[in-house]
């Protein structure tokens, strides 16, 4: 929620402290720090100058000896005068009194504008002196404060292995403005479907980043969302598209089964696409299972067997779903949904997939 500058309760007791002083000039300020609450424990705080919400970026200062002024305490219009905060360093910027925000003497809060905020303001990369001045005078400055950046770019993306579905993706990404210190938040993003988390990420340097494409990552032309700690963003629209080797034109004999039981099957190759390999490919039944039978799932097969590259064999859990065997009820209460429709998912070990559907 947006906070509001203090107002006349703070007023009245401000003016109190004030009328008891005989000095001209008010409580010289102390500032020990400013924080970003995006990244607490960083020192100096950084902060982009771009994105933010509509007022910009929020940010923490934290000291002693905050006083505002009260004016015209005694009137129907009672007002209060912030502490001035002013940053110093590749460019000087003076915070608007509406970004200011005084909780206690030991804490203020002001809003940042960026480029992208209204109003607008693009503070050059760069360290900044903050100081921070007293109505009736008495100045805090703290030199090194913080640290303006610029929001990274996304230049390139290669897959030098290509896409796998059955595992990791090596992919590489290429810009500038990525910190070694701290990884970034990666998604990939299409419309309609949730934004998907790429989980490793290793910074090999301000200008390269090596992740990976998590394995059943659906085929598809994704945006890129890069996010830093500080809260730098940057998307590129429609720049990875997710594609895997294909396997030939499946055939399953037989094509369905009983429910109360589970199911043996072969699994053949025709036509064009690669065979399979030697080795244990993941064999996925896509179906509802009646725990659930709103949400499809992907049921491994069990006992999957290489017999040469154009023939498997399996087992379908068609009874027993998830649960492991021997099922004894004979109802099945873990088992799939019958009727159909399925989907048959094959991951072979080169990583090329296949499927087909089922009725």
């Amino acid at each position: 929620m947006m906070e509001e500058p203090v107002r006349l309760p703070a007023a009245a007791a401000l003016l109190s402290l004030v009328a008891c002083s005989e000095a001209t000039e008010g409580p010289t300020p102390k500032l020990e720090g400013l924080i970003n609450p995006l990244e607490r424990l960083v020192t100096p705080a950084r902060v982009c100058n771009a994105g933010g919400d509509a007022r910009g970026w929020r940010l923490e200062l934290i000291g002693s000896g905050f006083t505002p002024l009260p004016r015209d305490a005694l009137t129907d219009t009672p007002a209060v005068e912030l502490p001035q905060v002013t940053l110093s360093g590749p460019g000087d910027y003076t915070l608007p009194a509406d970004h200011l925000f005084f909780a206690r003497t030991e804490l203020m809060r002001m809003d940042l504008p960026t480029r992208n905020t209204t109003p607008s303001s693009q503070l050059a990369p760069g360290a900044y002196t903050v100081s921070v001045t007293n109505p009736l005078g008495g100045t805090a400055r703290l030199a090194d404060g913080l640290r303006v950046v610029a929001p990274p770019t996304l230049e390139g993306f290669t897959a030098p292995q290509g896409f796998s579905y059955g595992g990791g993706s090596p992919l590489i990404i290429e810009g500038s403005g990525f910190r070694v210190d701290a990884p970034p938040l990666i998604t990939l993003h299409r419309e309609g479907d949730e934004d998907r988390p790429l989980f490793t990420v290793t910074v090999a340097s301000e200008t390269r980043i090596d992740t990976e494409v998590p394995p059943a990552t659906p085929e598809g032309t994704y945006d890129v969302r890069i996010t830093n700690p500080e809260g730098c963003a940057v998307t590129r629209p429609q720049v990875l598209t997710v594609a895997y080797p294909k396997l030939g034109t499946l055939a399953l004999s037989p094509a369905s089964g009983p429910a109360s039981t589970d199911t043996s099957i072969a699994i053949t190759l025709s036509g064009s696409g690669r065979s399979f390999s030697e080795g244990i490919a993941d064999v996925y039944l896509v179906a509802p299972v009646k725990t659930d039978p709103g949400q499809r799932v992907n049921i491994p097969l069990r006992d999957v067997k290489y017999v040469n590259a154009a023939r498997l064999t399996a087992t379908v859990p068609t009874c027993a779903g998830f649960d492991p065997p021997p099922i004894t009820d004979p109802q099945c209460p873990g088992g799939v949904v019958p009727g159909g429709p399925y989907t048959l998912i094959v991951t072979d070990p080169s990583g090329a997939v296949g499927e087909v559907s089922l009725k």
